[in-house]
């Protein structure tokens, strides 16, 4: 039986022997009891499934060892469609919770009916410490997607609580070629439609870095890899965005917003090299981008922006000038 505050804990689980004991110990002294756990073992691994045994003589946790390996993308998208509790969440196979987190974002639920995400401060610690914070994200639909796309790279929402039917309006995780670089912010994008995202100014949640990281493998991908992979990164962040309700003005300017986020990679550095911050270097991002986005965004893009494909490229060439000038 479940009810209004019942959450269900997603965690997908890869080779997870080191720490993954450490993460489930976080969940079991929870304050807030009401919960369910679902461990999503991404292919058969004796080493993990036994780490985690010992939690399964509690009815709250359940373990699912997947026949075949799914990648991190195909495990995730696994674990959001068995949601079915009033909140939902992410729980990475090596991070950890403060005794208080489940309970601080519940309680925050309840004064914030219109959030799709409900979500704390973290705080790194392992190879990096640093504290990640990411203001909360409100105001129309369309100044939603603008604020992330000005302002956003880190996924924080992802590490919150979900209700359950902003889950299901967002949907899952993209998968693209460039091993979905950067797909769980692009789902931030896709939960702003649904609603706000409320921040709860605690840092319950702390974020354990260390060499086996997707995040940190991006980095040392070689720069083809990597500025491809933003190209496309900000191509799928531009079709969730063009997907809110918006006028025409409002859409030219999530174009431009996306096209900003493109060529100065403010709050993600470490994938853009500094040779394409230069003039040359913006130009070659905004070709390589355009010939993206013609390729596989929606084909009335266009359309939805009051021109048609020729304009859009004549646009895109003015935005440069312009972005110099600036």
């Amino acid at each position: 039986m479940t009810g209004p505050e019942t959450v269900t804990v997603g965690v997908p689980a890869f080779r997870g022997e080191r720490f993954i004991a450490e993460t489930l110990a976080s969940v079991a002294a929870q304050t807030h009891a009401d919960l369910e756990v679902l461990i999503s073992l991404d292919g058969p691994d004796p080493a993990t499934e036994e780490a985690c045994r010992p939690f399964l003589d509690d009815p709250r946790f359940r373990l699912v060892v997947q026949p075949e390996n799914r990648g991190w993308v195909g495990n995730f998208n696994w674990l959001v469609d068995r949601a079915e509790t009033a909140f939902w969440c992410y729980l990475q196979q090596d991070d950890l919770w403060d005794p208080t987190y489940l309970q601080a974002l519940v309680t925050a639920g309840r004064s914030h009916p219109e959030a799709a995400v409900l979500y704390c401060d973290m705080q790194t610690f392992g190879e990096r410490e640093q504290p990640v914070t990411m203001p909360s994200v409100g105001g129309s639909s369309s100044g939603r997607q603008l604020a992330l796309l000005y302002d956003h790279h880190a996924a924080v929402p992802l590490r919150g609580i979900c209700r359950l039917r902003a889950l299901r309006d967002a949907g899952r995780l993209r998968v693209h070629e460039v091993d979905s670089f950067a797909s769980d912010t692009v789902w931030m994008s896709a939960m702003a439609r649904a609603g706000e995202l409320v921040r709860v100014p605690e840092t319950l949640y702390f974020k354990r870095f260390h060499d086996a990281n997707v995040h940190t493998a991006w980095a040392r991908w070689p720069e083809e890899r990597r500025v491809h992979g933003w190209v496309v990164h900000c191509a799928e962040m531009l079709d969730e965005a063009l997907a809110c309700e918006a006028t025409v003005e409002e859409r030219r300017l999530l174009y431009d917003a996306t096209l900003h986020r493109l060529v100065t990679a403010r709050r993600a550095p470490e994938y853009l090299p500094d040779h394409l911050r230069t003039d040359a270097g913006r130009q070659q991002l905004l070709g390589a981008f355009f010939d993206v986005v013609r390729d596989r965004a929606r084909p009335d893009l266009p359309a939805l922006l009051g021109t048609d494909w020729p304009g859009l490229r004549r646009t895109t060439r003015r935005w440069r000038r312009s972005y110099a000038a600036d």
